[in-house]
């Protein structure tokens, strides 16, 4: 199975759509494309996969090579960071990053 990696804007499938050993195929082809040795820890639900890289300054450029352009900063946390999110076959995908600095303009 090769997942379709490409974000997409349909709904998540209902529980009982998708399988564990799904979404588990799914994290396996995301960390290969990603690279094992960029992530440390992945969580995943049947509708959810959350990626924590190693560095958190390379979440951004995870986030934008698995299609994940939503952005939602945390500022509040010490340290703050940013969760980007994106749906990849369905399922939402969040990666975290060093929190972003956004230009005023």
């Amino acid at each position: 199975m090769t997942p379709n990696l490409m974000p997409t804007t349909s709904k998540a499938p209902a529980l009982l759509e998708t399988s564990p050993l799904v979404v588990l195929r799914i994290v396996t082809a995301i960390l290969e494309l990603v690279g094992p040795e960029k992530v440390e820890l992945v969580t995943f639900t049947r509708d959810r996969i959350s990626l924590h890289p190693v560095n958190l300054e390379d979440g951004e450029g995870i986030a934008r090579l698995l299609g994940c352009d939503l952005p939602l900063d945390h500022r509040m946390f010490v340290p703050g960071h940013t969760l980007w999110t994106g749906v990849i076959d369905g399922l939402e995908v969040q990666v975290r990053s060093a929190l972003r600095q956004v230009v005023a303009r």
